[in-house]
């Protein structure tokens, strides 16, 4: 398993502990994991085992929506296939910021 890492004239915009809800889990429970968000790409990693759920370029990034349910903001970020990635966590109004800097804009779903 990878752990992540920058690569090269890659920047650090922000990371945080976030749960990932993915179709294939068989417990349909989040993994908790971090999320990176570079100049140049959008990552997530489990923490137990540092399995590589998502690393897009930002390139491959057609944005992201966000929902709330009760006192819980969900961040789904979608790539250029329509594929959408589900987080949850405190860092959720940071997590919409970097995207910003980065230049990943909101949908309108």
């Amino acid at each position: 398993m990878a752990k992540f890492q920058l690569q090269e004239n890659e920047t650090l915009i922000g990371s945080g502990m976030m749960a990932y809800k993915h179709k294939k889990s068989p417990a349909s429970q989040p993994t908790r994991g971090t999320i990176y968000v570079t100049n140049q790409r959008v990552c997530y990693y489990e923490s137990w085992s540092n399995y590589v759920y998502m690393d897009l370029p930002l390139s491959e990034v057609a944005g992201y929506d966000t929902n709330r349910a009760l006192f819980v903001t969900f961040v789904y970020i979608y790539d250029k296939n329509n594929t959408r990635y589900a987080f949850s966590g405190f860092p959720a109004k940071k997590l919409q910021g970097w995207l910003e800097q980065v230049g990943v804009k909101k949908l309108d779903r």
